[in-house]
């Protein structure tokens, strides 16, 4: 276990980083993941893929974190049933719609800002904002790529 724990802490240290944009949330983060690593490790389960194993249970522990983030911090409730992935979604949506009204400070184009609003704040679908604007659906993919990139160059470096 030792082992385990030289060779991925800073490995899993650098990812929750990333995912919490906090060094004590970093921390905690890595913390609940090794204590759920070694607990694995205690049922005596053959394990084939070492690394497989502790990425899978570093991305569950971060999914139960953001949902519980998501209930906490917004009031938001949810569906058991969504699928993986939908809780990184949810938490994007609710930073874009707290910086909304600051979305003329960044160099959007007319389409993007378009785009962003009606898939953010208005929460419709691609395909909504692709028949609302008159553009394909993948214009629209590309128009919310290019604003989100712009929106974490100003927030987030």
């Amino acid at each position: 276990m030792d082992k385990i724990y030289d060779e991925y802490f800073d490995k899993i240290f650098n990812w929750a980083l990333k995912k919490t944009n906090n060094k004590e949330d970093a921390e905690d983060l890595t913390n609940n993941i090794f204590v759920s690593i070694f607990e694995y490790f205690n049922e005596n389960i053959n394990i084939k893929k070492l690394d497989n194993l502790i990425w899978k249970i570093a991305h569950n522990i971060w999914c139960k974190k953001a949902k519980g983030y998501i209930k906490e911090k917004n009031n938001i409730s949810y569906d058991e049933s969504y699928e993986i992935g939908f809780e990184v979604d949810m938490l994007d949506k609710i930073v874009y719609k707290e910086i909304i009204d600051d979305l003329n400070k960044i160099n959007l184009s007319e389409k993007e800002l378009s785009s962003f609003k009606l898939y953010y704040l208005n929460d419709l679908s691609i395909k909504e904002v692709s028949n609302k604007l008159n553009s394909s659906e993948a214009n629209i993919k590309y128009y919310l790529y290019n604003a989100r990139k712009k929106v974490k160059e100003r927030y987030y470096e």
